[in-house]
């Protein structure tokens, strides 16, 4: 569900002085405790589903009412640490990871309680810890999960004989050289395989996917660049070839074009399941596959895994209650012994992130598509989350999209990004 980027710039210097607010919003009303809970989840089914469980909560705890407030994505984080600065910050909150570093640094999270930290640690996919974990802190309950995948379109495979989609880099490289069409100017008609994806560094979360396929990685544990490696000059090479011989193209937004069959091939994420579905109706069963993200050698795959948390405000008056409507949240049963939140979040085309939900509901899939979005939990990267993460990400997407774009030099695109990160 992630697709925009946020004005992280602006909230920075906000962050910085989060630590000196007060309390969250919640308040006793006549001995009844009132929590607020702050996410971006304004339209259906997302908004649905979870008004849906918070009114069950408040019927069957009637001490303890749950009120949620919502903003668009652009404007959550800034209205996280505005309302924070302010005195007024949420009582639960629910982020992106990738800001998890962030809100740790300033002080706007409250410590996951040791009992229940231990019991997430125990329950939930390697895949969305990782997402939600800054160092060894773990930020609160994993919510939605995403994995990236290889989406294509079946019928421009097929009528160019391709079988299957391609299992190696060379395959991948091969098939996008066989579907790619032009127009007599030379214009493209038909991209081999998209690079990009809608949003702010739209190249990086395709690019970390194929360099996790290599066995390379972003960032280690303090901050530093890892990608400037071997690894990542052969994925960012592989890149450049595709786009060199014009089988790759940045200007073709996949998201508007894949489904009207001007994209063959997209590294995308699982959520674009649900969209596909909607836009191209009876053609999205008929015309669209998705198979795991090719590495160099046959039996090599990669993915990157983003993920959302909710959490308790370190400002609130009420964390105690905050914590255990969480875990209710979470953790409470819905039917053949998967999560309320298991359930809602797969209704959504989302992965669940809790093991034995992700287990259950991948018997019963009804959507071959989903399966290979679902096994990507188990290896994919997660995306770095520390402080300077954000930074880091920007100047990576700068670097490749002057190769992409521009025909720079991978090795020296790399290099010149690894200078640009500042561990924090």
């Amino acid at each position: 569900m992630l697709k925009r980027g946020v004005r992280l710039a602006v909230v920075l210097g906000l962050l910085a002085t989060g630590a000196a607010c007060s309390g969250g919003e919640g308040s006793g009303d006549g001995g009844k405790v009132q929590l607020t809970l702050l996410s971006h989840y304004g339209s259906d089914p997302a908004k649905g589903g979870l008004d849906k469980m918070i009114a069950q909560w408040n019927q069957e705890n009637p001490d303890v009412q749950v009120k949620s407030e919502v903003v668009k994505f652009d404007d959550l984080l800034t209205t996280l640490t505005v309302r924070q600065t302010g005195g007024r910050g949420a009582d639960i909150v629910s982020a992106y990871g990738l800001w998890g570093g962030q809100l740790q640094k300033a002080n706007v999270l409250a410590k996951v309680p040791d009992d229940l930290a231990k019991s997430i640690k125990s329950s939930y996919s390697p895949a969305a810890l990782g997402a939600v974990t800054t160092g060894d802190t773990l930020l609160g309950y994993p919510t939605e999960l995403n994995t990236y995948v290889l989406f294509y379109n079946k019928k421009i495979l097929a009528a160019a004989g391709v079988t299957k989609p391609p299992a190696t880099w060379d395959e991948l490289q091969d098939v996008a050289r066989k579907v790619v069409k032009r127009d007599a100017k030379g214009n493209i008609q038909v991209e081999g395989l998209s690079l990009i994806q809608d949003g702010d560094n739209k190249s990086v979360h395709p690019f970390l996917s194929l360099l996790d396929a290599a066995g390379g990685s972003f960032l280690g544990p303090d901050g530093t660049a890892q990608f400037d490696d071997p690894q990542g000059k052969a994925a960012l090479k592989l890149e450049a070839d595709l786009a060199g011989v014009k089988a790759s193209n940045t200007s073709v937004s996949p998201t508007k074009q894949f489904r009207s069959g001007g994209v063959a091939m997209a590294i995308q994420a699982g959520w674009w399941v649900g969209s596909l579905k909607t836009q191209m109706a009876a053609k999205y069963a008929s015309d669209v596959g998705v198979a795991p993200i090719p590495g160099p050698t046959a039996g090599s795959k990669g993915s990157l895994a983003y993920g959302f948390f909710m959490g308790v405000n370190e400002r609130s008056k009420h964390a105690d209650e905050a914590w255990k409507f969480l875990t209710w949240l979470n953790e409470h049963k819905a039917d053949s012994g998967v999560t309320g939140m298991g359930r809602y979040l797969a209704g959504m085309g989302l992965i669940p992130p809790r093991t034995s939900d992700l287990a259950t509901l991948r018997k019963s899939l009804d959507d071959p598509n989903l399966v290979p979005i679902y096994d990507a939990a188990s290896y994919a990267m997660p995306e770095p989350n520390q402080p300077g993460a954000y930074e880091a990400k920007t100047a990576l997407h700068n670097a490749i999209m002057t190769v992409l774009a521009d025909g720079k030099s991978p090795d020296e695109a790399l290099a010149q990004a690894a200078k640009a990160v500042k561990p924090q």
